[in-house]
């Protein structure tokens, strides 16, 4: 009897096997999925069963490779990322997403060179890819590349016409290469088509500094930091601003808060440093050797301002 009895429930395991192997399967395939708000972790390790089952036809396959991926790149584990990004391409090779995301995970790891050759890939299977374009412009813009970085640029807004991030975006780029004009014509574009954008009222505000107009930068730099959220870099180029205009205590409270915000902004040391030398609070100088302890050479950006 008990012989029949083992045997009855291993017959019934090997009956249930097959469903319940199913609800691994399922389970899996949603935590790779994202479906049901995974952790990170589990999330790799549902893709990576999936991954090794290598059940399926190929393109679902390389969906497994490219969500694992994804949650690599969350991770910062942009070596692992790239691995699996190339292993999806490999059975998916006109997949753009891949290439897109592979060129994010090449340019948080600074190789330029590679991070372009998959946006162009991206962009070459889909042109109309308007997260590629704007990604593969700033790269050109970093490498001084502005008219490339244009053609993205332009390309953007043709596709996105009522964007104001396109705008500022190529905005961004004129002021780069010094066409302070033609830059503070698309912030206006920006901020015209959206009023709330801070990032294209700090950068126009930059840039009107950058002519010599404090007060409009001073006027943009406050609207910027009354949309928030808070920046260190707003609060510095405001007390920066005002440290030109000889308006110490201004100077030092938005330096104060950019130092709260990031204590190792070198720049936002050396103005609150130089602006307490001003006011005859010799703490200053403290404030100044830290800033020359992270940036040895920060001297040189308050030189070339002409701000002493």
């Amino acid at each position: 009897m008990l012989r029949m009895a083992i045997l009855s429930v291993v017959a019934a395991a090997v009956l249930l096997a097959p469903d319940l192997a199913r609800a691994e399967s399922a389970q899996d395939l949603a935590w790779c999925k994202g479906n049901g708000s995974p952790t990170l972790e589990r999330q790799i390790g549902g893709c990576t069963v999936l991954i090794d089952a290598k059940s399926g036809e190929a393109r679902s396959r390389a969906l497994n490779y490219f969500r694992r991926a994804g949650a690599y790149l969350r991770q910062q584990d942009y070596d692992r990322a790239i691995s699996d990004f190339g292993d999806g391409l490999a059975l998916d090779a006109g997949n753009a997403a891949g290439y897109y995301g592979r060129a994010i995970a090449y340019e948080a790891k600074k190789d330029s060179e590679r991070a372009i050759a998959d946006y162009d890939a991206a962009i070459a299977l889909d042109p109309r890819n308007v997260r590629a374009l704007s990604n593969r412009a700033a790269l050109y813009a970093d490498m001084r590349a502005y008219e490339r970085a244009l053609e993205d640029n332009n390309r953007v807004i043709e596709l996105r016409p009522d964007q104001a991030s396109g705008y500022v975006a190529r905005g961004l780029t004129y002021a780069r290469r010094g066409d302070f004009e033609y830059a503070l014509r698309d912030f206006d574009k920006a901020v015209a088509l959206d009023a709330k954008s801070a990032i294209a009222l700090f950068n126009r505000g930059r840039v009107h500094f950058s002519k010599g107009e404090i007060g409009r930068a001073i006027a943009d730099y406050c609207a910027a930091i009354d949309i928030g959220p808070k920046h260190a870099s707003a609060f510095e180029s405001r007390g920066f601003a005002y440290l030109s205009q000889g308006q110490i205590d201004r100077a030092i409270a938005d330096y104060d808060t950019a130092v709260e915000l990031d204590g190792k902004r070198a720049t936002a040391l050396y103005g609150r440093g130089t602006a307490k030398l001003k006011k005859g609070d010799a703490s200053g100088a403290d404030d100044i050797a830290a800033a020359k302890k992270i940036k040895p050479d920060i001297a040189s950006v308050f030189d070339q301002s002409g701000v002493k």
